[in-house]
């Protein structure tokens, strides 16, 4: 009896020692599969497959993986700018309003329109704005007319389209906008008002703010850049709403979005069926016959800026007293007939104009005022053409500069 039990205990251990090797040999097993494989934080390139994997990877030397303290500091500025320039226009109250205008000083007023007024007004810095207050005192029309021009100022930013900074709504029958300050004035006034003695604009400058112009509408007609099929219409293109910065061989901005419409590129029916589009000489006449309002109207109304420019003569007048005739009814028959001979403004003297270009602008001129919407060509196409066919003229122009909306972030 007690060498069975024997043999039994002899037994048990023997098995014991042989499980204990077993696991032993296991647990080693694991861990050398472990060593083997590579960390989840390792290169990911080391664990791609050798197909995958460049040939010949050439080390990066350590000077040129780090950025110059210059380079650096420049990316830096860059970043900063642009964060400046997104920054969403500010809310203001109206006591705000009345304290930039001096209590709405009629010696600050720098323009007037139908239900509107322009005061030059002062951040604290020093830098000049613009204080557009509009009141619609009950009326509708002019109240959507507010609301909308800040609804698309604040959604379509753009370099060439003024830039709103600030905005007061808070007022029962008043509201303002605080834009830009362009101290260039108009294009009606660059074309038409300026003083004796004053040069008139170059070609070249000429040139550069249609193209800026351009720029603009096409920003417009492709719904601010958003990729959207919503296009807006700004229905009011006119040298008396391009500003002019005064810097030097500054750029254009549009203005004026109070008549703009919104809808699909192809054709945008006016909210009201009254409403005019077009300022006198540069109305559609495929609106005026049918009541509807589409991008190729804007592109009809830059045709008639793109004459303006060339002959130096205003979209309206020459005719009778009586009866006022457009520039495209006299201009358009002479330019089919022989091109720009003797049309181009006398202002800028002998060899002071690009013939070739002057020919070029004007032949895109007739296209752009065609009778049939369907035969203009789209706002993106007449800026390429203007890019290509007068770009030595543009590259003569500098870059004119913008009001940074990170002024008015003290503005009390």
């Amino acid at each position: 009896m007690e060498v069975a039990v024997a043999l039994a205990l002899l037994f048990f251990c023997v098995l014991l020692l042989a499980s204990g090797a077993i696991a032993f040999l296991l647990i080693r097993h694991c861990l050398a599969a472990l060593r083997r494989r590579p960390s989840a934080d390792a290169d990911p390139e080391a664990r791609a497959p050798a197909a995958a994997a460049p040939r010949h990877r050439q080390p990066q030397p350590a000077a040129a993986a780090a950025k110059p303290k210059q380079q650096q500091a420049l990316l830096i500025a860059v970043k900063k700018e642009a964060q400046q320039q997104q920054q969403a226009p500010r809310r203001l109250a109206w006591r705000e309003v009345e304290a930039l205008t001096g209590g709405f000083d009629e010696a600050a007023v720098v323009g007037r329109g139908g239900s509107s007024t322009v005061y030059l007004a002062r951040l604290l810095d020093g830098s000049p704005v613009a204080v557009k207050v509009h009141c619609w005192c009950g009326g509708e029309r002019r109240l959507r007319a507010f609301r909308q021009e800040l609804d698309l100022l604040r959604r379509l930013r753009h370099p060439n389209i003024v830039a709103l900074l600030a905005y007061s709504d808070d007022h029962e029958e008043e509201g303002a906008l605080v834009l830009e300050y362009l101290a260039g004035g108009t294009l009606a006034d660059a074309l038409h008002g300026a003083a004796a003695g004053t040069a008139p604009l170059s070609w070249a400058q000429r040139m550069r703010i249609l193209h800026d112009v351009a720029c603009a509408l096409e920003h417009l007609h492709d719904g601010g850049g958003g990729g959207t099929s919503t296009a807006v219409v700004h229905g009011d293109v006119s040298a008396s709403n391009v500003l002019l910065d005064g810097a030097t061989g500054g750029g254009a901005r549009l203005c004026d979005l109070g008549s703009a419409c919104e809808g699909f590129s192809a054709a945008v029916a006016p909210a009201r069926a009254t409403m005019a589009v077009g300022s006198p000489g540069y109305a559609d006449p495929f609106f005026l016959r049918t009541g509807i309002v589409s991008s190729k109207s804007d592109v009809y109304d830059f045709g008639v800026l793109l004459l303006e420019a060339i002959t130096g003569l205003p979209a309206a007048g020459g005719g009778a007293a009586s009866e006022i005739e457009n520039l495209t009814a006299r201009i358009l028959p002479r330019v089919r007939a022989r091109g720009v001979a003797g049309l181009v403004d006398a202002r800028l003297g002998e060899g002071g104009y690009d013939e070739e270009e002057a020919a070029d602008v004007a032949r895109l001129a007739v296209e752009c005022v065609a009778a049939q919407p369907g035969l203009r060509p789209l706002m993106a196409q007449v800026r390429a053409a203007i890019a290509e066919k007068a770009a030595r003229s543009i590259a003569k122009a500098g870059y004119g500069h913008h009001i940074q909306l990170s002024k008015l972030l003290e503005l009390t």
